[in-house]
């Protein structure tokens, strides 16, 4: 009578086939489970914060809204919080997509670098003129933040 460790020994190819099948049954369940779990449990918490009145209010809501777009009768913008030392949040800067960009990722569902750099426009609350996301000396004025006493202001993320 054979015992289990000859008939493995005699059949290598088998044992090592069979072993293969076993593993990639197992990975494929485990993966089959993870992505169950994150189609039940999706992820909507809010992520970022948007204006409805050129900075002077903002909320929190989730980062997959495309600005600009409709909330509540409004026009909705990207809002860029700050806090300085006294830390009071303020909105250091506003973002939208120029519409052909919007159309591009919400309509044509596009993206990629070229949208990222060109398709946008940002500029400070209370400003007139959007800068385009291409004009680099521009969007750097923009971005410049400042608090009183002359230091950085610190990004505050939505909770």
């Amino acid at each position: 009578m054979m015992g289990i460790r000859e008939r493995i020994n005699d059949n290598r190819g088998v044992t090592i086939g069979v072993i293969g099948v076993v593993i990639a049954i197992g990975v494929g369940l485990i993966v089959v489970q993870v992505l169950a779990n994150r189609k039940t449990y999706p992820t909507k918490l809010p992520d970022a914060y948007y204006t409805i009145d050129d900075g002077q209010t903002f909320f929190a809501e989730n980062s997959e809204n495309i600005a600009p777009f409709e909330y509540k009768g409004k026009t909705a913008v990207r809002a860029y919080v700050f806090a300085c030392s006294d830390g009071k949040p303020f909105v250091g800067y506003v973002e939208r997509y120029t519409p052909e960009a919007r159309h591009a990722i919400v309509v044509e569902k596009k993206s990629g670098p070229q949208l990222q750099i060109y398709g946008r426009e940002l500029k400070k609350p209370g400003a007139v003129t959007w800068t385009k996301s291409g004009d680099f000396a521009g969007i750097a004025k923009v971005t410049d933040l400042r608090c009183p006493d002359g230091k950085f202001p610190e990004p505050v993320e939505p909770q």
